[in-house]
């Protein structure tokens, strides 16, 4: 992962509450897989606010998009929505995630793409990476009305050169239509399972993506696995998944001695000085690493505490720890010795990390 400063190159309004941004790198280094996304650092009323943002753009697009849904009471999401225009630079820490569409299996593979309202940013990203040449990929996804529907339009032209197959379910009471991809109503398990059996010819050796509301994508994955769909071949991206319970964690019930490197920063006559700092600190039986840095007074990035958004990556340069939960870093990133800190819990005495 690296941090950069971008500025906004454009916005797109896709629907009444969800906002498209196109980035301008200004020609830095940077590149990410389909399916994977970025965290925002944004001071708000004078709070440090770090969210998480799935690329909608493809991999080879000039200009990395993310695309945002206003949400009640969100603070970055209203922000973001109100000041993205106005906003001149952005604090961007990318990339994360392993919900990611691997080129073998999009060269060998029918790609089934299940979406549910925003969760279709990351599949965006995953489908117009897809190379539909040679199986075209099945889209199946669920709004409330067409309107509501992000990248309704493109997918419709997507759609009409045959390079997509959809099926919608719109959930208003108000919606009608006579197209035949159209449902009117939830979908159900039922229906879910007609739909696959009857537009993916070997559904067994199909590859199947799954992001949106957390309810809407059990009913997915149980339609999937009710089809006897093997389980490596089902990938999910929960936004919010269940936080792991740590109170059956084994652990030897020794206090443990971890040093980190961190830095801090300092002004001096209105001037940043940025200092490297280390510290010996006491971690405690099943706590965390991240809270026992807090507890010690280290300033460390972090957002949500379950190991989704990777806020609070470091690097583990000795010892061991157990990961809990892991929906941020890819296998070359932990082959590297990167952690999620929230997440993390010394299982020998000689540990050492390093915070960015």
């Amino acid at each position: 992962m690296k941090k950069f400063t971008w500025r906004t190159h454009k916005t797109v309004k896709e629907t009444q509450d969800t906002l498209t941004i196109y980035f301008e790198t200004d020609q830095q280094q940077f590149s990410y897989l389909p399916g994977q996304y970025l965290n925002i650092r944004c001071n708000i009323d004078g709070e440090m606010v770090i969210r998480s943002y799935s690329f909608s753009s493809k991999p080879s697009d000039p200009n990395p998009a993310i695309t945002v849904k206003r949400v009640t009471g969100g603070k970055m999401s209203n922000y973001i929505f109100e000041n993205a225009d106005q906003i001149e630079i952005w604090e961007i820490e990318a990339p994360f995630g392993n919900f990611v569409l691997e080129d073998t299996i999009a060269g060998q593979s029918k790609i089934v793409l299940l979406a549910g309202g925003s969760g279709i940013a990351p599949l965006f990203s995953m489908l117009n990476s897809i190379d539909s040449s040679r199986q075209i990929p099945l889209l199946i996804y669920s709004n409330k009305t067409p309107s509501e529907t992000i990248f309704y339009n493109e997918l419709e032209t997507l759609e009409i050169n045959e390079s997509l197959e959809i099926c919608y379910s719109f959930t208003s009471p108000e919606f009608i239509s006579t197209k035949i991809n159209h449902i009117a109503g939830r979908f159900s398990l039922l229906v879910l399972r007609s739909i696959i059996k009857r537009l993916v010819p070997e559904i067994n050796d199909a590859h199947y993506y799954i992001c949106g509301p957390t309810g809407l994508m059990d009913l997915y994955k149980n339609a999937l696995t009710g089809l006897n769909i093997p389980e490596e071949n089902i990938h999910l991206e929960y936004f919010d998944p269940v936080p792991v319970d740590v109170g059956d964690l084994e652990t030897d019930g020794v206090v443990k001695d971890v040093i980190v490197n961190y830095y801090e920063d300092y002004y001096e006559n209105d001037e940043k000085q940025t200092y490297e700092c280390t510290s010996l600190i006491e971690v405690q039986p099943k706590q965390s690493l991240l809270d026992a840095m807090k507890e010690h007074h280290i300033k460390v990035a972090s957002s949500c505490k379950n190991g989704t958004c990777g806020a609070c990556w470091a690097v583990k340069t000795d010892g061991e720890v157990r990961m809990l939960h892991n929906g941020a870093l890819t296998e070359q990133d932990i082959a590297e010795g990167i952690i999620l800190l929230c997440q993390s819990y010394p299982t020998n005495a000689d540990v050492c990390v390093t915070v960015s």
